[in-house]
C-alpha cells in the first residue's frame, strides 16, 4: 500500500477516508474518478452531524497512521491503517468535540490553542512543532493546498499563516450548509484527490468566492472539480489515504 502525506497525495488518489453520510452522488462520483471512498463510523459521545465527521473523528499525522480515541468504536473495518488510540474520548461540547481537528505538515502540527499538548504522549509527535490558532475547529476551517499554501475561513488562522510567510486565501463560510448551525466550514467541503486536483463535495461555481478560489489554486498550478451540484455541505473533509 502505498500511503499519502497526511492531506497532501503525490499520486492520484486511490483511497479516501470520508463521512458515513456522504451524500451517494459524491460517492458515486468518487468511485467514477477511480477512487475507493472509505467510510468511518459514528462518535458515540456527539449527538450532532459531526459525530460522522472524518475531521472531527481522526487526525492523520503521518502517511497510513491516524490517532482515533480510546477504545474507538468508528474506525473502518475494510482498509489496512494503523490506528494510534490516545487516552481521551470525544466529548458532545467544545472543546472535547475537536480533540483531534488539527492537521499536519512534515514536522509541523498546526493545532488550536484548546488542543495543545493533547497529542505529547504519542511518541511520533514528541518532536513535532506546534503551530497554535486561537481556532480550535483548526482542520474544519482550511483546505491544504501543498506545504506552503492554504485557503481558509478564519481570520485568526489567516493572521497567523501570514505572520509565518504562508501564502493565504480568507474566503467566506456563509454558503455553505450544516444541519444544526448556521453554516458549516471550508475545510469539511473539500480535500486532494492528486497533488494538483482539489476536489470539493458541492458546486465550486456556487461559492461566493469561486474565482478567487479558483485563480489561488490556480497561482499553485491546482485545478478544482465539483463532486456534485448541489450547494456547498459540510461532510467533515474528504482525507486521502493512500495513492496509486
Amino acid at each position: 500500500m502505498k500511503y499519502c502525506k497526511p492531506n497532501l497525495p503525490h499520486g492520484k488518489v486511490k483511497q479516501i477516508l470520508v463521512s458515513s453520510i456522504l451524500s451517494d452522488e459524491i460517492l458515486q462520483e468518487l468511485v467514477l474518478l477511480g477512487i475507493e471512498p472509505i467510510k468511518l463510523g459514528k462518535a458515540p459521545r456527539i449527538i450532532s452531524e459531526l459525530a460522522y465527521h472524518p475531521d472531527i473523528l481522526t487526525l492523520n499525522y503521518a502517511p497510513g497512521k491516524w490517532l482515533v480515541e480510546n477504545n474507538c468504536s468508528y474506525s473502518p473495518a475494510n482498509v489496512n491503517i494503523m490506528l494510534t488510540e490516545v487516552k481521551y474520548h470525544l466529548g458532545n461540547k467544545y472543546p472535547a468535540d475537536c480533540i483531534f481537528n488539527s492537521f499536519v505538515i512534515g514536522k509541523n502540527l498546526y493545532c488550536g490553542v484548546v488542543n495543545s499538548g493533547l497529542y505529547e504522549n504519542v511518541n511520533e509527535l514528541n518532536t513535532f512543532t506546534e503551530i497554535q490558532f486561537k481556532q480550535g475547529y483548526a482542520k474544519c476551517s482550511i483546505i491544504v493546498l501543498n506545504d506552503h499554501s492554504f485557503i481558509t475561513s478564519d481570520k485568526s488562522i489567516e493572521k497567523k499563516l501570514l505572520e509565518l510567510q504562508y501564502d493565504c486565501l480568507l474566503v467566506s463560510n456563509e454558503c455553505i450548509k450544516l444541519n444544526g448551525y448556521n453554516n458549516g466550514f471550508i475545510g469539511g467541503c473539500a480535500g486532494k484527490i492528486s497533488e494538483d486536483l482539489l476536489a470539493f463535495t458541492g458546486n465550486i461555481k456556487a461559492h461566493v468566492n469561486y474565482n478567487n478560489i479558483k485563480d489561488f489554486c490556480k497561482n499553485h498550478n491546482i485545478e478544482i472539480v465539483s463532486l456534485s451540484n448541489e450547494l456547498f455541505y459540510d461532510y467533515g473533509g474528504l482525507l486521502p489515504i493512500s495513492e496509486y
